[in-house]
């Protein structure tokens, strides 16, 4: 693999996104945790691997300059590791000049550090902020390694095992890894030196400190606030044990400011037909409404362009159930002249085996009409054959 010049990457929390020129991409659809000082919400919608490459063709398109790519978001990208290295993977061969990060609490990216360090990242960023597993519990309303439930307290011991050993087996295999901490005041401030000292043990080059920064007026927040004085003085009894960086409170809201937006990417993101994917197809029970699940589907209705006006077209057999991954395969070359594929649900398995084919999943119910018509631009439709 060809070196990589990852210095805007060690200026990534320095100067505004269109000088420094990064790019937050949220990728991970499933959390591992959730702070106690985070809202209550669902995740937004994670980009599809596909909609992580038109982002990236979309800024270039207006002009921006694309130097590193952070991913990081919505969810923890090492829930849905396959995902997250298949974007990597992706993002390495069409951008090849790109200095790649991961920012991560690190549950289980051990087992993937030599994959990891093959995608030649600049950095990975462990967020880290507690070596204590009972400060951690006062840090975390729930921690979810896996599909169970799992107590907090022991959940949070796990937490810190696993984060060391993540930053354990990605050094060794050559990774850069960076500890990214922020701080609670009253709740893990007076554990910074702690902190610090054990991630320089275990190999991290670097820590980055940042204030607790509320993300809207609903998000709880720690008792007190850190002063600018008190932030500097941990950062400097950090930097003693590991070179230390303090993100300053004016910066962490800059970077707040510069994150994702999902608002403007519903439109720009959208799959669109191309010549050799003109066609959509349709889970629908009745063909006016998009009402079926993609795993209960008995056909898939074919629209597409005849003559200038988009018109459906035809009706498909859908594979039959009980084939496990393979019907999706099957799928995918039923569908293989679709650009997209609307259902009312899905599971992840499918839509990562057919976004991996080119084919995305679109969750979504209402008119079929309507939604074809948003798909197309606009274009407008006329009946055809079933």
């Amino acid at each position: 693999m060809k070196p990589v010049d990852h210095q805007s990457a060690e200026n990534y929390c320095a100067g505004n996104l269109k000088s420094s020129g990064r790019v937050h991409l949220p990728v991970a659809p499933k959390a591992l945790a959730r702070g106690r000082f985070s809202p209550e919400k669902a995740l937004p919608r994670a980009l599809t691997p596909d909609q992580a490459l038109n982002w990236l063709e979309y800024l270039a398109d207006q002009g921006q300059s694309v130097k590193v790519v952070n991913i990081n978001g919505p969810g923890d990208p090492m829930a849905t590791p396959e995902l997250t290295l298949l974007t990597l993977s992706l993002l390495r061969d069409r951008y090849p000049g790109v200095s790649l990060c991961l920012t991560t609490l690190g549950i289980g990216a051990a087992a993937y550090a030599s994959e990891l360090a093959k995608m030649g990242l600049a950095h990975v960023s462990i967020l880290m902020d507690a070596v204590d597993s009972e400060v951690a519990q006062l840090i975390y309303a729930w921690i979810r390694p896996g599909t169970k439930t799992v107590p907090l307290a022991e959940a949070a011991g796990l937490l810190i095992r696993e984060q060391a050993e993540a930053i354990t087996a990605l050094v060794k295999a050559g990774v850069n890894v960076q500890a990214k901490t922020t701080v609670y005041p009253c709740i893990n401030s007076e554990h910074i030196p702690a902190i610090a000292a054990k991630a320089a043990e275990l190999g991290a080059s670097e820590m980055k400190l940042f204030p607790f920064v509320a993300k809207g007026e609903d998000c709880p927040q720690p008792r007190d606030e850190a002063t600018p004085e008190e932030l500097s003085d941990l950062a400097a009894q950090a930097n003693k044990i590991l070179p230390t960086t303090l993100i300053d409170m004016a910066m962490c809201q800059a970077m707040i400011e510069d994150e994702f937006s999902h608002e403007v990417a519903e439109q720009v993101l959208l799959p669109k037909p191309s010549p050799k994917r003109p066609h959509l197809a349709v889970c629908s029970s009745d063909g006016f409404e998009v009402d079926t699940h993609l795993g209960q589907a008995l056909q898939f209705i074919i629209y597409g362009p005849q003559d200038g006006p988009v018109v459906l077209l035809e009706s498909r057999p859908a594979p039959q159930p009980g084939a496990g991954d393979s019907r999706w395969q099957q799928v995918a070359m039923l569908l293989s002249d679709c650009f997209a594929l609307l259902a009312s649900a899905a599971g992840e398995n499918p839509k990562r085996i057919l976004a991996e084919k080119g084919l995305p999943v679109l969750t979504q119910e209402g008119n079929v009409e309507g939604l074809v018509d948003v798909l197309y631009g606009g274009g407008k439709k006329k009946g055809g054959k079933k």
